[in-house]
């Protein structure tokens, strides 16, 4: 036997065992041979709506629609003044938040109430109607589009921005397209081959025009993700080259220049390449607040390095234009996505030789040299800051393995 609907199936036998313990007793059970599922079959798509049922639902006629009164709710009539098409619309201005108010909306018993078979162009069929507001804009329709059987049972859809032909409901008419696949009719038990009206129940607040409402042929557009997932490098896989003569993906900050401050990139001086960044500041004024510059070498999304901390280490070469010092005046550390903070002092230990000089000099900073205090598993960038006063020229800024001295 074959249904529309899902089905179990039970293919059966009797199964006949003789009762061992009384020779002459003869036992008859059902034993099941096999459980399946029929796939439901799709209905082929009609090539007339009006073959199946009524198409328009309202188009001047107002005989089948009920709740055009005025009362605490809402004033709900027929305009012979505005109208999409034709000489009349629905007219419709309510607050369902008014004091007393129960329930706010109409009704559209269409084709005089004669029950209406929809279970068979579901797949294919939107309820279309034209919409404009009285005055102004809305940036939404807080329409709730119901369906009723004739034993009560109801589907419910929301006339969500998507539906709409354009982003705000304003007084040009613009299409409002409801597909009826998008009518939830499970919850409230809606029989799709029986329908008595449409409703629309009227949510919040708002005043509209409504006109020509109708079923119309309907087929989703292929939607293209508007923010695909970027699949990324892995932010771990070292060497990572964050500066050379420019910054990885670009995503760097603090590049400024001001009374305080000279960071920017430069073909002046160089290490390798074509370019440097070079770095002049004086935070000594107290109107220098922020002296300092970072990057985020995996496109600002947060780098667990819990798993690399204690073997790999930012590698950057270096030069002082002030001469020879074994300390400068600038920290390396991180910033993680909660704003908290920690470095490193830019010590002789890290720089070749234990000297920052006039001569370029390879700095390696250990990761495991950066202190507690920050979620090492959610960094947002490579953060260098400047204190006090100094002119160094930077280049070739990389993430390596500890003990990788030279590319």
């Amino acid at each position: 036997m074959l249904f529309n609907k899902v089905s179990l199936y039970k293919i059966s036998i009797l199964a006949i065992s003789a009762c061992f313990l009384l020779p002459a007793c003869v036992q008859m059970k059902t034993a099941s041979l096999y459980d399946g599922i029929e796939q439901e079959i799709k209905s082929p798509k009609p090539t007339d709506i009006s073959l199946i049922v009524e198409p328009i639902i309202y188009n001047e006629d107002a005989s089948d629609v009920w709740g055009l009164e005025k009362d605490v709710c809402q004033d709900a009539s027929i305009s012979t003044t505005i109208a999409y098409s034709g000489k009349e619309s629905i007219k419709l201005s309510w607050n369902r938040n008014a004091k007393g108010c129960k329930f706010a909306g109409i009704g559209i018993g269409w084709d005089s109430y004669a029950g209406k078979d929809l279970s068979e162009i579901i797949d294919y069929v939107a309820i279309q109607m034209y919409v404009r507001s009285q005055e102004g804009k809305s940036f939404g329709l807080p329409f709730v589009l119901t369906l009723e059987d004739y034993s009560g049972g109801m589907g419910f859809s929301y006339t969500g921005n998507k539906y709409f032909e354009r982003t705000t409901i304003d007084e040009e008419w613009q299409k409002v397209v409801v597909p009826l696949s998008s009518f939830e009719m499970e919850k409230e038990n809606l029989n799709p081959s029986n329908i008595k009206q449409l409703q629309i129940e009227l949510q919040q607040s708002g005043s509209v025009y409504i006109d020509d409402i109708r079923l119309v042929f309907y087929e989703p557009e292929p939607q293209e993700p508007w923010l695909e997932e970027e699949v990324l490098p892995n932010p771990l896989a070292m060497p990572i080259q964050l500066l050379d003569d420019a910054f990885i993906n670009n995503n760097a900050w603090g590049l400024i220049t001001d009374d305080c401050q000279i960071i920017k990139l430069s073909d002046r001086e160089q290490s390798e390449g074509q370019k440097s960044l070079y770095v002049k500041w004086n935070n000594q004024d107290q109107s220098c607040k922020l002296t300092a510059f970072g990057l985020s070498w995996n496109k600002w999304h947060p780098v667990n390095v819990t798993s690399i901390r204690q073997k790999a280490a930012f590698q950057f070469d270096i030069k002082s234009v002030s001469g020879k010092t074994s300390q400068l005046p600038i920290k390396i550390g991180f910033e993680d996505y909660d704003r908290a903070q920690a470095f490193v002092d830019l010590q002789s230990q890290f720089v070749t030789g234990g000297q920052y000089t006039s001569k370029w000099k390879k700095v390696t900073v250990p990761l495991a040299a950066i202190p507690d205090g920050i979620d090492f598993t959610r960094i947002k960038h490579l953060h260098f800051k400047l204190e006090e006063a100094g002119e160094v020229y930077i280049d070739n800024i990389r993430l390596v393995q500890l003990g990788e001295r030279e590319r």
